[in-house]
């Protein structure tokens, strides 16, 4: 049987006469599931050769004949199989200097149409290499919303242990660079002086950032992002009305009372009051470097 043949081809090495022979058998029956099956662990064969000799052009020409198969969505096995190749080649990519960010787009473009198991280590181990270089990344609010936060693992919520020291978790990671990307916005003049949030999509995450506060209270950052969001999701409209009750609940956070100070940028002695607060509460001192900073600019601007 040829898919035996092809089968031993390709474990023994022999990845020219398997893709032969697995070519063959596709263009005798195009739309045979078994001949696609067949010819797909052929190039996933390709596929890991390449991320292991590092080489793109021919690992994106593979992962683009396995898209191009259109294996139906049952297929997992090959899919799941091919994510962990594609976060190790995405790895490669995030950890070369400078960082092309075309060849992130590709493999996103790509794997979009790829039906993975949802959740599961496959498709995390995937999200934290897309994840790596998010902060210069402009399509992480767009593969963010396509890999779609409720598939983190359980293993996910927790922190890691790497070395001797302990890394944010990656949920919690995830959370706080989709607020970042939020805040960002986008530039609405030619010298990005001005940037323009997108309030609909800060509506819409709103709800998932409430629900991770409540569920998991040991995380730090995510209540200070979203006091940020509040702040840039009511800019325009009655701002401390949309800020006010957070901040009750967190009033003994240096941060709430620096943010509060934002929203009355106008007031110079609110905005004083507002930074004598922070520096009353109990916090540690690596916190407060730059508020100290920016204190201090403000006493002198009063003589004080």
């Amino acid at each position: 049987m040829p898919a035996v043949e092809i089968k031993a081809l390709r474990q023994a090495g022999n990845l020219g006469e398997a893709l032969a022979m697995a070519q063959e058998e596709l263009n005798a029956n195009p739309e045979n599931i078994w001949c696609k099956r067949n010819i797909s662990w052929v190039y996933y064969a390709y596929l890991k050769k390449n991320t292991q000799e590092s080489n793109f052009e021919g690992f994106i020409e593979n992962l683009n004949k396995i898209k191009e198969l259109n294996l139906p969505e049952e297929e997992v096995m090959i899919f799941d199989t091919s994510a962990y190749q594609v976060g190790s080649m995405l790895f490669k990519i995030q950890n070369s200097e400078p960082v092309d960010y075309s060849r992130v787009n590709q493999m996103f473009d790509i794997i979009k149409k790829f039906h993975f198991t949802k959740p599961s280590e496959g498709y995390s181990f995937m999200y934290k290499a897309f994840h790596k270089g998010y902060k210069n990344w402009s399509k992480y609010l767009q593969f963010a919303d396509w890999w779609n936060f409720e598939n983190f693992m359980p293993a996910d919520y927790l922190k890691e242990q790497v070395k001797e020291k302990k890394i944010m978790a990656v949920v919690e990671q995830g959370y706080i660079a989709y607020s970042k990307k939020l805040l960002e916005g986008e530039p609405i003049d030619s010298f990005a002086q001005q940037i323009k949030v997108d309030k609909e999509k800060i509506k819409a995450f709103l709800p998932f950032l409430d629900e991770l506060i409540e569920k998991y209270p040991a995380y730090q950052y995510p209540p200070y992002f979203k006091a940020k969001l509040l702040l840039a999701f009511g800019r325009d409209n009655d701002t401390l009305s949309a800020f006010l009750p957070f901040a009750k609940q967190k009033k003994n956070d240096y941060w709430v009372w620096e943010l509060m100070a934002e929203i009355f940028i106008e007031d110079k002695d609110i905005q004083f009051a507002c930074y004598c607060k922070a520096l009353s509460l109990r916090t540690p001192e690596d916190f407060l470097v730059k508020l100290r900073q920016t204190f201090a600019v403000m006493l002198v601007d009063r003589q004080m």
